[in-house]
């Protein structure tokens, strides 16, 4: 396979035959993978989630009296000398009274009294428990994102960020962002991140354009990036496996507002202008109430709803210079 294929296309042929490329590999892709892997390895069926880090709560604490005076010591009393042995020591001519043993003791020894003490400060409320705080469609860029493991057999974590732009000219610039992919999982993971990742919206100086700028090879040159070779070709992403991608696309002068993800490439359906389904959002736009990605060992909460249902597509229709296109 020409890992450049997809993207070496014309910009005008590009528009016509993305998804049914992306759709191409991931077919080659099951299978060359053999019989364990089907359809249900490239296909993301759950909603999208965003997982807030939580603080464990603090537990009640009972705050001591404050002691405002040292203890007092009370001195020993009753000193009494110990008293002669009854009876005498004869030496012969005088019967003498038997020497006491020296010293004496005290009948009531020496103490300690506490002392005065303040009143007692308030015992501090426990913090409340902290509330789950749950993203899900669009996301802050660098947000990490848990989808599958309900609907979908396969367990991924996803991030978009580190966008940057590379101007060339008046009318165009490179766009450059990475990717991450995290199978947190038990089954394998196919996918093409460079055909299911684009630029969505650019912000230029007249105004918003939306819009879907996919991933080049030729932007990349452009802009002197070498990319990885998992972006140019179908990537398998093996439970415990991370993987960190640049992914670069030509774009209009402006700030990169929003990328897309597919996570659906295989649904027989239609997202707006987009073939396929369940798409996310990374934006710089998202105003979150909590913007710290929870770590490892995420307790990954049940999907609060399905996932989007696009709506079904029509029969496509190719480009009449294309007479290989549906077959």
């Amino acid at each position: 396979m020409n890992r450049k294929s997809l993207f070496s296309l014309p910009r005008g042929q590009q528009h016509w035959l993305h998804i049914f490329l992306v759709w191409v590999m991931l077919v080659a892709a099951i299978i060359a993978c053999g019989a364990g892997t089907t359809a249900e390895n490239v296909r993301i069926r759950d909603l999208p989630q965003f997982i807030c880090a939580t603080s464990t709560p603090l537990p009640t604490h009972t705050q001591p009296p404050t002691q405002v005076q040292p203890p007092i010591y009370n001195t020993p009393s009753g000193y009494q000398t110990y008293t002669p042995v009854p009876g005498c020591n004869w030496n012969g001519s005088v019967c003498a009274t038997n020497t006491p043993y020296p010293g004496g003791n005290y009948s009531t020894p020496g103490y300690y009294n506490p002392g005065a003490t303040s009143t007692p400060r308030p015992t501090y409320t426990p913090w409340l428990t902290p509330t789950p705080y749950v993203l899900t469609g669009r996301f802050f860029f660098g947000a990490d994102v848990y989808t599958g493991g309900f609907e979908s057999e396969i367990s991924l974590r996803l991030r978009v960020g580190d966008v940057q732009v590379y101007p060339l000219d008046n009318t165009r610039q490179v766009t450059a962002w990475t990717v991450q992919l995290e199978n947190v999982g038990q089954v394998a993971y196919a996918t093409i991140p460079g055909g299911q990742v684009f630029v969505a919206e650019v912000i230029t100086p007249n105004g918003s354009r939306s819009g879907q700028w996919w991933a080049s090879a030729e932007a990349a040159q452009a802009a002197g990036i070498t990319l990885q070779p998992e972006v140019l070709d179908v990537l398998e992403v093996l439970p415990g496996q991370v993987y960190t991608l640049t992914l670069t696309a030509f774009t209009p002068i402006g700030e990169p507002l929003r990328v897309g993800w597919i996570l659906d490439p295989l649904a027989d359906g239609r997202d707006g202008d987009l073939v396929g389904g369940n798409l996310a959002y990374w934006a710089s736009d998202v105003s979150a109430e909590c913007t710290h990605n929870p770590g490892s060992d995420v307790n990954i909460p049940t999907p609060s709803a399905p996932a989007p249902t696009p709506t079904p597509s029509h029969t496509p229709q190719y480009p009449s210079w294309c007479t290989w296109c549906g077959q």
